[in-house]
């Protein structure tokens, strides 16, 4: 039994909870473990080309930018591709959901690794989304002009067909490499999603919902993916 206690708490209570806290415990563990694994795989492909995309960010929308350049000072870039293609009317609310944590940690994450994000859609568009949800940190760019989307999986048969993929690259002696990348299906960067994990913690835990709520629709996604077949 732990010696932690709580105003008025019951035994059934520290008892049932004790039992939870080993259960805690291994699943850290487990995420370590993964994480150690995820440290230890072989080096992946080296980059297909260095593609040109376009800063989506205040006071350089459209200013062309190279994937190499998205590193700065850094040898390991984050680039997280959410759910904005040229003709959606809004982005996906759950990667905009995602987005917005992303923006917030962005300040910490950067002090060992790039970070961006990328979307299909025109920098002004980008733009004009980041503006309305308060971004303000992290770095966006689109990848209009670019095939990079196609080529690591993060679109199906068009540009309008955009998947939600979070790619990790690592830059060695001058050359970049992919280093890891989501291929689970569903909530696939669910241990970094603020909204559901926070959710989990209380006894109602987790609404029986596709996304998180929003105060804006996608009518492109639910027109071309929810509601499809």
């Amino acid at each position: 039994m732990s010696e932690l206690r709580y105003p008025n708490e019951s035994r059934a209570y520290r008892d049932a909870r004790d039992v939870l806290l080993k259960d805690e415990r291994e699943l850290v563990d487990k995420v370590k473990s993964l994480a150690e694994k995820r440290r230890n795989l072989p080096l992946g492909g080296q980059l297909k080309e260095d593609y040109v995309f376009q800063w989506a960010n205040d006071g350089k929308v459209g200013t062309s930018v190279r994937f190499s350049e998205l590193f700065g000072d850094k040898n390991t870039l984050l680039l997280y591709s959410f759910m904005f293609g040229p003709n959606w009317d809004n982005p996906c609310p759950s990667c905009t959901s995602l987005v917005d944590g992303f923006d917030r940690t962005w300040y910490q994450v950067t002090r060992h690794a790039a970070f961006a994000a990328i979307a299909k859609a025109p920098a002004d568009r980008i733009n004009a989304w980041a503006k309305q949800r308060g971004w303000s940190q992290i770095a966006l760019v689109s990848g209009s002009g670019s095939t990079y989307q196609a080529d690591y999986k993060c679109q199906g048969d068009s540009d309008d067909m955009q998947w939600p993929v979070m790619h990790v690259f690592t830059r060695r002696d001058g050359k970049i490499f992919h280093f890891w990348g989501t291929e689970l299906p569903g909530n696939h960067v669910d241990t970094v999603w603020p909204y559901w994990n926070l959710m989990d913690f209380t006894p109602e835990g987790r609404p029986d919902i596709p996304t998180p709520p929003q105060d804006f629709r996608s009518e492109f996604l639910e027109r071309n993916y929810l509601n499809k077949g």
